[in-house]
């Protein structure tokens, strides 16, 4: 009887139908939906928050060099910069002449990521996980490994040098960029008033914005562009705010498809991008907050009329 009984049961089991299959199907597709938004916010915030803390260490890198150098950091070049990014010896006398018109600098540029990397110990903290353009695959930590220890602009790299490398192949030296009141001296600047010479501990002191952005997230993916003629440098590490905000944030129609990108990655993160101080702290802020953050009066130069939000 027994038998007979759980033969019965196992005859009445059955296989789903194709209906059901279907359904099951439809609801974890659907579940899938719904999670991966959640998911994938989980997973930049993390990307975020790994950036946030490379920046502090940058930070604190940052401000070890300065107070080992009397509160300043290297100097690019020696001359004063005009707006076009040429140079001259001797100051203009009236704003007018700080439009440009100078000569082109001779010195090599000097990659900050080598000067500070002796009190950062890691070549890794200077990239953000959020920034997906290939990277430097060699990374080096002396000028001669970087870029031959070149010293004139008119120098190339050897070709083995990473910065060789990355210029052929168009990869990501750096993450963040360098205000670059720290390392040039701008004439527009000092003839409004705002900061005379190079940034430095002591000149902060006397500044409307004690306190200014010193690093910046770079717009890796645009100034590595291979289309990106008019704007884009793959070696560029640095940034000028005295030019004006289009500069930073909206280059324009002269910059093709990429009119609305600038050199600054403002967004990121979201709506909002990380921040280096001088004070070495680092803060995750939105453009419509940090921008005036930017300059060392807090005056926006050439502001956009519809900046970034």
């Amino acid at each position: 009887m027994s038998f007979r009984i759980c033969a019965r049961a196992r005859g009445k089991s059955r296989a789903f139908t194709l209906i059901e299959l279907l359904v099951v199907v439809a609801i974890i597709a659907l579940l899938i939906a719904i999670l991966m938004p959640s998911l994938a916010s989980a997973r930049e915030q993390s990307r975020a928050a790994v950036c946030l803390a490379n920046q502090r260490q940058l930070g604190i890198g940052s401000r070890m060099y300065l107070d080992e150098h009397r509160g300043e950091f290297f100097h690019h070049h020696d001359g004063w910069v005009l707006d076009d990014g040429t140079q001259v010896d001797t100051l203009p006398t009236t704003i007018e002449g700080v439009a440009g018109g100078g000569v082109g600098h001779s010195a090599a540029e000097k990659p900050w990521v080598i000067y500070i990397q002796p009190y950062l110990r890691n070549r890794e903290v200077v990239f953000c996980p959020s920034d997906g353009t290939s990277r430097s695959r060699a990374l080096t930590y002396s000028l001669d490994a970087f870029n031959g220890g070149i010293e004139s602009a008119d120098d190339e790299p050897p070709p083995t040098s990473e910065l060789a490398i990355a210029e052929r192949e168009h990869l990501t030296l750096q993450s963040f960029m360098l205000n670059s009141v720290f390392t040039h001296k701008s004439a527009r600047y000092a003839l409004e008033g705002a900061l005379y010479g190079f940034l430095s501990d002591t000149r902060a002191v006397s500044l409307r914005n004690q306190n200014i952005v010193m690093f910046s997230e770079r717009n890796s993916e645009a100034m590595n562009a291979r289309d990106n003629d008019a704007f884009g440098s793959v070696s560029q590490d640095d940034y000028d705010t005295w030019v004006g905000e289009a500069a930073l944030v909206r280059w324009g129609s002269d910059a093709g498809q990429h009119e609305n990108q600038g050199w600054l990655r403002y967004n990121r993160h979201g709506r909002n991008a990380n921040y280096v101080f001088l004070d070495g702290h680092a803060e995750r802020m939105n453009w419509s907050k940090v921008r005036e953050l930017q300059f060392p009066d807090r005056v926006v130069r050439r502001p956009l009329d519809n900046p970034p939000d």
